[in-house]
């Protein structure tokens, strides 16, 4: 007794250790509806997330654009110490000996007076000698630059900035619309195959309890061998279904929580189920194209090649630019005299004009609206795809609501059959191959009638997707 007490104990302990240790997966564990596997995939999805990141970037991409506006400042510094010193000596005359003497000749006066006067000016000279020391010299100052004109390059790119976040937030509609129908199709998956599944099990107890009742009339006499070896053929084919069903509701679960973001291995479970009922009724007009994400998005890259020809443009316009500067220079000393010691402002108004560059930026402008050009054209026939598919989804849906119907309709039709050959059966007016094949047709109908209804489910989806209208039911 006291040993069975320590090892209920260890037990005890074993299992509240696993538990602790798998408490993701523990809570994990629950049942989870369309809306809420929506939410969580678009919460945790990868596509999604990339989606709103880029929308981020495109939001920086406009500040930083928006940001060429204003002014640039700059503060700036610089300090040079060298060790060299620069002298410069020299004599220059004061007067010019040849002229003055040639004038003198030409004056009456004595000789000695004029040798006087020649050794005078011969001997007027002027030193020159500078010492520059460059030793320490430091510049401080702040700096700042105005685009007066740039040919409207600033506002064409701000404008290309604004139109890449529109683009942004196209793509994360798009991109959701894409995620959700996804979801859709993990979720309904499933939901198909866990009612495939309980189908399959009870197609097998139903064809098990036929072979149980075959093996008591065998031994009975009352039914002969080859209806048993028939029903336990049945019975095989009903355990091989259960077992695809079984390993395909691990795979559907498994996939459904990649998709929406979870562990593998967590154990959910869906809570709705595939109604018989219609879910809402085709619309009898198809909704215009224009109201799809894709179709704005080919939009707004249209108007982005427009604002690329005035960016083309604006490389060859004239640019005109404000600039200034106040700046602190202090060093460079001359024959131990410091040169400068002060603050001063500058003022530049700078405009360039290309001259020569109209060939090419004629040609680059031709270039960009061959691009607007080409961009029209797919726009055009990208809008013709889109009516496709949005007509296409159309059908598919109609074609679903078809084979739903006709699914349940055949479904009724082998359940009716099978009750009436089951009594005829336990009547003894029937065979136990034809309940058997009735019990087989009513399984193939019911499956055939689990797949419709979950095909159905999806193409709904999908033509909310190709339509652009709403994609979350209430």
């Amino acid at each position: 007794m006291m040993y069975e007490m320590i090892m209920n104990g260890k037990i005890t302990c074993l299992v509240a250790a696993l538990c602790l240790a798998g408490g993701m997966s523990v809570q994990a564990q629950s049942r989870l509806t369309l809306d809420s596997c929506r939410t969580l995939a678009l919460a945790g999805n990868r596509q999604a997330k990339s989606a709103h990141v880029q929308l981020r970037r495109a939001g920086y991409e406009v500040n930083a654009y928006r940001a060429n506006f204003l002014p640039r400042i700059f503060a700036q510094g610089m300090y040079m110490f060298s060790s060299s010193d620069y002298r410069y000596r020299k004599q220059y005359p004061l007067f010019d000996t040849r002229a003055l003497t040639e004038a003198m000749n030409r004056t009456p006066m004595p000789d000695w007076e004029k040798q006087f006067w020649g050794q005078v000016f011969s001997q007027a000279n002027m030193d020159l000698d500078i010492w520059l020391k460059p030793h320490n010299v430091t510049l401080s100052g702040v700096r700042f630059e105005q685009p007066v004109y740039l040919g409207g390059k600033i506002a064409a790119a701000y404008r290309m900035a604004k139109i890449g976040r529109q683009m942004a937030q196209l793509n994360v509609v798009r991109s959701d619309a894409e995620v959700i129908l996804k979801t859709d199709q993990a979720y309904w998956e499933y939901v198909k195959v866990r009612e495939l599944h309980l189908a399959a099990q009870q197609y097998r107890e139903a064809v098990r309890r036929v072979a149980d009742d075959a093996g008591h009339g065998v031994e009975t006499g009352t039914v002969p061998e080859n209806d048993r070896m028939k029903a336990r053929v049945k019975l095989g084919e009903a355990q091989v279904l259960v077992r695809e069903a079984e390993n395909g509701l691990r795979l559907a679960r498994m996939n459904l929580c990649m998709t929406v973001g979870l562990n593998l291995f967590d154990a959910v479970e869906p809570v709705d189920t595939l109604p018989d009922a219609q879910p809402v009724a085709l619309p009898e007009d198809l909704p215009d194209v224009s109201v799809r994400a894709e179709y704005a998005l080919l939009n707004k890259e249209l108007e982005l090649k427009k604002q690329q020809v005035n960016l083309v443009r604006s490389e060859f316009m004239p640019q005109l630019t404000l600039g200034g500067g106040y700046n602190y220079l202090n060093g460079i000393f001359v024959n131990d005299t410091k040169l400068f010691d002060r603050a001063s402002f500058s003022a530049m108004l700078s405009l360039r004009i290309p001259l020569t560059q109209w060939i090419e930026g004629d040609n680059r402008v031709r270039s960009a609206r061959a691009d607007v050009s080409l961009a029209e054209y797919r726009m055009q026939e990208s809008a013709d795809l889109l009516q496709l598919e949005m007509v296409k989804a159309w059908n598919t849906w109609d074609e679903a609501l078809l084979r739903t119907s006709l699914a349940r309709d055949e479904y009724l039709q082998t359940q009716e059959n099978l009750r009436v050959v089951k009594d005829r059966y336990e009547l003894g007016m029937e065979t136990l191959s034809a309940l058997l094949e009735a019990q087989a047709l009513r399984q193939e109908a019911r499956s055939r009638h689990i797949e419709a209804k979950a095909r159905l489910r999806i193409a709904e989806t999908d033509y909310f997707r190709t339509a652009g209208g709403p994609m979350l039911r209430d």
